[in-house]
């Protein structure tokens, strides 16, 4: 086990909701980390109340620490902790497979130069589309990792999700964050699904991405929404899971217009259920317009 068991959260582009903090905080207490790490580049947003979110982590066990890249680059080059990232930037639905296999590699690291401390970083990208779901299976696995070690990889990830989301989706979630995989179009710290909803017209796209690959993602990501749609009367994960599925059937059909427009009227919704105002526009105008 490592002494300290932290996870960052980048705020540059976004500011969750006090509700929002106060749920991911119960989930980081549940899983045993004890530092909560809130991350801006260069300056903390001022449409957060850390008085009350400080107050809240210290009630659940946890200690907040305000952190800008200065900062973080001192912790890095210190090299007090294990650092792995939960794989959800510059992606729709997640990285799996990616994230578990950096679990184990960052936990051996770790573990073999002694550090203090393993820490999973949560950064935002310049679109800021994926929702809080998209991070979760990297919150619960690290976590994990962090107080239990390299058995944590043999772990039931779907049972543990089912668990923290009170609904039996964590099959849904984990299928869409595999989807990246298809057609053996892999890309260094990105989704080649993400790239090609969030790059102009004329985007070269990797070759094993063939129209029937893409027919294919678009078919399960059709199913999971379908599934997922029982349970949002229920559950805010249920919504989120849905949009995510919307999401990468986009990035099928990104030139699809009526698809595009319903995504941007989800996306608001989303946004508004998980986020402060700030910065929905920009996210926004970063979905294409046909």
């Amino acid at each position: 086990m490592f002494d300290r068991r932290a996870y960052l959260l980048d705020m540059t582009n976004r500011v969750p909701t006090m509700r929002t903090l106060q749920e991911l905080v119960d989930i980081l207490a549940n899983y045993r980390y004890n530092e909560f790490f809130v991350f801006a580049e260069k300056a903390m947003p001022e449409n957060l109340d850390f008085g009350k979110l400080g107050a809240y982590c210290e009630m659940q066990g946890l200690k907040m620490v305000q952190a800008v890249r200065t900062d973080f680059e001192e912790l890095f080059i210190r090299a007090e902790y294990a650092f792995v990232s939960t794989e959800a930037d510059r992606s729709l639905a997640g990285r799996v497979e990616d994230m578990r296999e950096n679990m184990i590699r960052a936990e051996a690291q770790g573990r073999a130069r002694r550090a203090k401390g393993f820490m999973v970083t949560d950064f935002s990208d310049e679109c800021a589309w994926q929702p809080p779901a998209v991070s979760l299976p990297g919150i619960v696995m690290g976590g994990t990792f962090a107080s239990s070690g390299a058995k944590s990889s043999m772990m039931d990830l779907e049972k543990e999700l089912n668990r923290v989301m009170d609904v039996p989706l964590g099959g849904l979630l984990l299928r869409l964050g595999t989807l990246y995989l298809r057609g053996g179009a892999v890309r260094e710290h990105c989704s080649e699904l993400y790239n090609i909803l969030s790059h102009d017209v004329g985007y070269s796209r990797h070759p094993g991405l063939t129209q029937y690959v893409l027919d294919d993602v678009s078919g399960v990501a059709r199913g999971v929404r379908i599934a997922a749609e029982r349970w949002i009367d229920r559950s805010d994960w249920a919504k989120e899971i849905v949009y995510m599925a919307n999401l990468l059937d986009c990035a099928c059909h990104r030139r699809d217009e009526s698809r595009l427009r319903e995504l941007r009227d989800e996306h608001g919704h989303i946004w508004r259920m998980r986020f402060q105002p700030e910065g929905r526009v920009e996210s926004l105008s970063r979905i294409p317009r046909f």
